[in-house]
């Protein structure tokens, strides 16, 4: 089963920071060597070259486009010697070093080389052999053990031939990443990945070296690929040469090369093969260099930049390191500082100041950028001299390095004395992750701290052994310890931590089990910050769906609500306060508010407005930011948070001449800190009077330096009711890895220019003038199957424009759009080219441009303008959705006191106490029951009564993040009842919250097990609103009239949401993926690693039971952006009445459908699939999205007096999917009679009505007499 293991997997794998990437050190001259440049005025870096031994003899000249120096041997000029400079020798921290020489094949013989190694002055390279092709050619000698003093002469490489030899070029240069593999292997900027079974991978050790080792043996898909993806911080889209090193076991008469990442978009050209190398049987380690002049290092090579495989397979390939260097093209002597102001400008960018854990003294910014900005000047100098460069570089290392030690660090361990079960322990606290302790079975670190003192924070920062199941014990007298908290580390090369209640202690011990040994780099103790928040019941000015309950006021931290005074770090220390407190709402009431920074809304926390119902009313934002096309954003918003409610205003803004700024509302996915700000991030019901740029998503560069592909992927982000005036764009979005949801999008000049005055509203005719020859609606970059609902553009240049992605390319579905006056309505650059897009309903003026090589295809879209390239117009009307205001709960506030913590689950239970608030809201008539963010023991069921909601700490959409669970969590036990976790009286709800299921672990031996449904309401009006569930059994059993199930994400082994009998129900905005079971961050013990998702979750039991709508009995019920990753079904109609808009699935288990009708009428409109099957059963599709989607032509004609039509789910105009049901029907005039239907003379069917699966091309004639 193909499976798209890039797009769902992968990069979260890469954002778990499985690539190990070097540790910093100080900055080089010289990151990708010394070398030279020869010919009659040599170009040199770090090297000094000459002839000898007369010099006299030397020949230069030209060949082939290149200069070059040339020996000759009858003058006494037999050699070319290079003097390496000792700084590069001092700098490179290597006895090893590959030289890469660029020579001319000319004649039979040999070139050879010698330089100076520590124990030989005159060692020998192994030489090369020529071949008289009489081309250029590049040859790289691997030099072991350098001395480099000057002992070969007066230089330390000597170059000579048999016979004369012409060089062009000569670099010398180390690797800069490197793998050693084995059962664990060790990364340092490499990350290994057996392929593609990597189940039947072999490890073991030979003559001392532990290796990896293919298996001829494994059953398809085999297992004959070693992936190698190097940290893109050191090459990424590469064009210079690169050589790749490979240390292989010399055994079987084998063979090996590489397939790499190289320029071009063809699957050939991702794959490129390298030689061929074919190797003896010496039975001894050897090492071969592979010099790969085109690698671009994009990771385009299934998620890795090259592959290592066995060539024809006839001995399975032992390989035990790999290494890989870049080699400068052009000799730069500002490349070294030129990288280092790079990172100095990403430090300095991603630093906050402050007086919290991580952050940097007031004015500390501001002194790096002053070093970032000389050292800038220096490298943009004409003709600057290694002498300045290196000063430049060593005077900005100085800056950086005094602003890095700068930082506040909270961890008390280092004041602390480490002991351990065994060996010595001082380096798990010396605050150096370079430096490590190892520990056999059943050990354990211990830190005594002097004397007691608080402590509820312990983390572990782990090498490759790690442990499983560890267990934190304090104590005050260092003989009686207490157990405060257990839990485990998913994976090695990663960091666990463990909270708990603040507890007094002398000693802190983590003692170790689950492994043979344990690596530890680093024992950190904290005293994190415990804020309690206080939630209150908003009364807000204008409406809202669901009523404000505020855990922060951001004016209790000193913003101004008149707008005179800055309010960015009051705004930002009530987020603060929110992070601290686990998550919840930052309240900011109706007012204007100045800002000049950007505003970071962080993982789990929520910043809310009161959103005017009039223009420039409620909560409004006054931009006054720096300008600039690379200024600061707005809001910056984090993973499961988001920003809602307000009005955002600039200004300094103009219309005539508009001014740049950065994005208003900025989600950057993993680019921003990592994990927790990788998934589902939230603009929902704001206003923008006049933005430059509107919302930017997977924009902002990654803040450690990680290149776009790997380093910018977000998933599933709710873009809802957000409308506005931006000049230049409304929005730009790339590399989402899942879906996205975008609804009620509307961009429009009339929203300035019918601002009140205080807001300077220009002329609509002026903003139209600028917007008609400047801006975008809409630019959608690599976004996989984001789904869109009513999505309005008007005034531009361009209406939505489909540009080529970071990582893939776009794919998504149209539902009603509205595009009015462009230039170019729809215009297409590159999409996926397997598939493509799709429109159903609405309106796009501009006509649609096409200029890829997949589809856009329209179902009862107007489309006013010129139509070009591959444009599907399918037949018929397409149905349209109008959707209806959420449930809004009684507004009464119960806020619930039971045991919970913050990132820790206490021991005693919760359930009484929360079930007596819910007894207490139901009998005073219903309201909302609150429960502060932080984990809860459930250990039996709840029950919700009639008009109550169940409500959690999250405003909006929100699931765990790798390595964080923020928020409301049930954490949940009961297993062996039919009852449900929560059940649901009339018109009773649940919002805001997750369930989690501890003992639900796949990784265990016995896997997962059967567990009732976690939410279940039958009396109608029922509502699960903004909810999640990571590895639930079954998930919602709704049924009655007006259930509403939105925003929840999840994973679910069985049942995701059932609706029952009843009317009028909606599922909207249903997003699971199996990957939801790893992405989390309780790190309970043995919990399961991501790498196992597919062998453990997907393929174990989702996709062969799992469904993610199950319809029996419902009637008038509407999906709406329901989307499914390795189920077995989609949706599955037993009985009912069912419209889907937006649906779609991918990998689904064997003789899974993306939709199924047992009974009923079924409607979809927009439907996608991967796999699988679109359909069994009967229903009504428009619009059906199938990657390579095989398909036949079918038509019908009349042989006499009659009419005939086709009816079907056409896949293109006039085409069927193979496999799909088409019915024909001839109607005979009053003249005639019907006799038959033929395909090619032969009859198939006597019945007027024919109906028959689609298996080939084929026309049907009917026969009339």
């Amino acid at each position: 089963m193909p499976r798209r293991l890039l797009a769902r997997v992968l990069p979260a794998v890469l954002l778990a920071s499985v690539i190990a990437v070097p540790a910093a050190h100080a900055a080089t001259m010289y990151p990708s060597g010394v070398g030279a440049d020869l010919g009659p005025t040599p170009t040199t870096l770090g090297v000094q070259p000459a002839a000898g031994d007369d010099p006299a003899g030397l020949r230069t000249g030209t060949e082939q486009g290149r200069t070059y120096w040339q020996t000759n041997q009858a003058a006494g000029t037999g050699y070319l010697e290079f003097d390496v400079d000792h700084d590069y020798v001092d700098e490179i921290g290597t006895d090893d070093v590959l030289v890469t020489v660029t020579y001319l094949d000319s004649g039979s013989g040999t070139l050879d080389l010698q330089y100076d190694a520590k124990a030989n002055p005159q060692q020998d390279a192994t030489d090369i052999q020529l071949t008289n092709t009489g081309a250029w050619k590049t040859g790289v000698f691997s030099l072991t053990d350098i001395g480099f003093t000057n002992r070969l002469g007066d230089a330390d490489v000597r170059l000579f031939g048999s016979a004369d030899i012409t060089i062009a070029s000569l670099r010398i240069s180390t690797a800069g990443v490197s793998v050693q593999l084995g059962a664990t292997p060790v990364q340092n900027g490499i990350s290994p990945r057996a392929g593609d079974d990597a189940s039947h991978l072999i490890t073991g050790v030979q003559d001392g070296r532990a290796y990896w080792q293919t298996d001829r043996t494994a059953p398809s898909p085999g297992t004959n690929f070693f992936y190698m993806n190097v940290a893109d911080t050191y090459l990424y889209d590469n064009h210079s040469l690169v050589l790749v090193s490979i240390d292989y076991f010399d055994e079987g008469n084998g063979q090996f090369g590489l397939h790499y990442d190289s320029p071009g978009e063809t699957i050939p050209e991702k794959f490129k093969n390298s030689e061929v190398i074919r190797y003896g049987d010496t039975k001894t380690w050897k090492t071969y260099t592979f010099a790969l002049p085109d690698a671009v290092m994009t990771n385009r090579s299934n998620g890795g930049d090259f592959r290592i495989h066995n060539g024809d397979g006839s001995a399975d390939l032992k390989v035990a390191a790999v290494r890989v260097a870049k080699v400068a093209t052009t000799l730069d002597v500002t490349e070294g500082l030129v990288d280092l102001i790079g990172e100095a400008t990403r430090t300095e960018e991603a630093a906050r100041e402050g007086t919290r854990d991580g952050q940097y003294p007031a004015g500390s910014r501001a002194t790096l950028q002053d070093a970032i900005d000389d050292a800038q000047a220096i490298a943009s100098t004409p003709g600057v001299t290694d002498a300045q460069v290196k000063a430049a570089l060593t005077t900005l290392q100085a800056k950086l390095d005094a602003f890095t030690a700068s930082i506040v660090d909270t961890n008390f361990a280092p004041g602390g004395t480490a002991t351990a079960s065994n060996g010595a322990a001082a380096t798990v606290n010396d605050r150096d992750d370079s430096t490590s302790w190892t520990g056999g079975a059943d050990s354990w670190l211990q830190i005594d701290l002097g004397k007691p003192r608080p402590v509820n924070d312990v983390r572990v920062e782990w090498a490759e052994a790690y442990s499983p199941d560890y267990t934190v014990q304090v104590s005050n007298d260092g003989k009686k310890f207490t157990s405060v908290g257990r839990i485990g580390s998913p994976g090695g090369n990663q960091t666990s931590r463990t909270r708990f209640a603040i507890t007094s202690a002398r000693y802190v011990r983590v003692a170790m089990t689950g492994a043979d040994s344990f690596v530890v780099k680093e024992l950190e103790l904290r005293l994190t910050p415990v804020v309690t928040p206080k939630p209150k019941l908003v009364q807000t000015s204008n409406p809202t769906e669901d009523g404000v309950v505020a855990d922060f006021d951001a004016t209790q931290y000193g913003a101004d609500r008149t707008g005179r005074r800055d309010s960015t770090k009051a705004i930002q220390q009530a987020i603060y306060a929110c992070q601290d407190a686990g998550g919840g709402t930052v309240w900011l009431p109706a007012g204007q508010y100045k800002v000049t920074d950007t505003i970071e809304v962080h993982a789990f926390c929520s910043l809310r407005g009161d959103h005017g119902q009039k223009l420039g009313t409620g909560t409004v934002i006054i931009a006054d930011l720096p300008s600039g096309d690379d200024g600061p954003s707005l809001f910056r918003i984090g993973g499961s948070a988001g920003v809602l409610g307000v009005t955002t205003y600039y200004p300094n803004q103009s219309a005539t001449e508009p001014v740049p700024y950065g994005y208003t509302f900025e989600i950057p996915g993993g680019a921003w800190i990592g994990n927790e700000n990788y998934m589902m991030s939230t603009v929902s019901d704001v206003t923008m009077l006049n933005s430059y740029r509107g919302i930017g998503v997977s924009t902002m560069p990654n803040d450690h330096g990680n290149a776009p592909s790997s380093g910018q992927v977000h998933e599933s982000t709710t873009i809802r009711n957000v409308t506005g005036t931006a000049l230049f764009e409304g929005a730009r979005a790339y590399n989402g890895a899942d879906v996205g949801t975008w609804e009620n999008v509307a961009f429009s000049n009339s929203y300035w220019s019918s601002a009140p005055k205080a807001f300077n509203p220009p002329s609509r005719q002026a903003l139209d003038t600028w917007t008609r020859a400047h801006g975008t609606g809409l630019v959608l970059g690599d976004l996989e199957w984001d789904q869109f609902y009513r999505i309005s553009v008007s005034d531009y240049l361009v209406g939505i424009h489909v540009v080529a992605g970071q990582r893939a390319q776009f794919t998504g579905s149209f539902l009603q759009p509205d595009v009015r006056r462009t230039g170019t309505g729809l215009l297409v650059d590159v999409m996926d080219d397997r598939w493509g897009l799709t429109l159903a309903g609405g309106h796009v003026d501009g006509g649609i441009t096409n200029n890829s090589a997949g589809y856009v295809k329209i179902t009862g879209t107007e489309v006013v303008g010129a139509v070009s390239g591959i444009v599907h117009r399918m037949s018929g009307t397409a149905p349209t959705y109008d959707q209806k205001p959420l449930p809004k709960p009684v507004q009464k506030l119960y806020v619930v006191d039971a045991p919970h913590g913050v990132g820790y689950l206490p021991a005693t239970d919760a359930t009484r106490d929360v079930q007596k608030v819910l007894d207490q809201a139901g009998r005073e008539g219903g309201g909302i029951v609150y429960l502060p963010a932080g984990w809860y023991r459930i250990s039996t069921h709840l029950s919700v009564p009639a008009k109550v909601e169940l409500r959690g700490a999250s405003a909006v959409p929100n699931r765990d993040q790798g390595g964080a669970s923020g928020g409301t969590v049930l954490q949940a036990f009961e297993r062996n009842t039919d009852t449900a976790l929560i059940t649901l009286k009339s018109k009773a709800g649940v919002r805001g919250l997750r369930v989690f299921y501890p003992d639900n672990n796949p990784g265990k031996a016995e896997g997962v097990v059967p567990y009732p449904y976690a939410i279940r309401g039958q009396a109608g009006g029922n509502y699960v609103i903004n909810a999640g569930f990571p590895n639930a059994w079954n998930g919602i059993d709704l049924s009655g009239d007006n259930v509403v199930v939105r925003k929840v994400a999840g994973a679910f082994f069985d049942h995701a949401i059932s609706i029952g009998a009843g009317r009028n129900g909606r599922v909207e905005g249903v997003l699971s993926n199996g990957n939801a079971v790893t992405r989390v961050g309780y790190q309970e013990p043995y919990w399961m690693n991501e790498g196992s998702i597919f062998e453990l979750v997907i393929d174990k039991y989702m996709r062969k039971t799992a469904k993610i709508v199950t319809v029996d009995g419902a009637r008038g019920l509407t999906l709406l952006d329901v989307f499914a990753y390795g189920f077995h079904d989609g949706l599955v109609v037993n009985s009912g009445q069912v419209d889907a808009f937006n649906l779609g699935t991918d990998n689904l288990g064997t003789d899974g459908h993306t939709i199924q009708v047992v009974s009923g009428d079924v409607e979809a409109t927009n439907l996608a699939r991967y796999n699988g099957a679109t359909l069994s059963g009967t229903a009504t599709l428009h619009n059906v999205m199938v990657i390579n989607v095989v398909q036949r032509s079918v038509s019908v004609q009349a042989n006499g007096n009659g009419t005939v039509k086709i009816a079907g789910n056409e896949s293109e105009p006039g085409k069927y999917e193979v496999g799909a049901q088409v019915t024909v029907t001839a109607t005979p005039s009053s003249d005639s009679v019907f006799q038959s239907w033929t395909v090619n003379g032969t009859v198939v069917s006597t019945a007027p009505s024919y109906t028959f699966t689609v298996s080939t091309d084929q026309v049907l004639t009917a026969n009339f007499q």
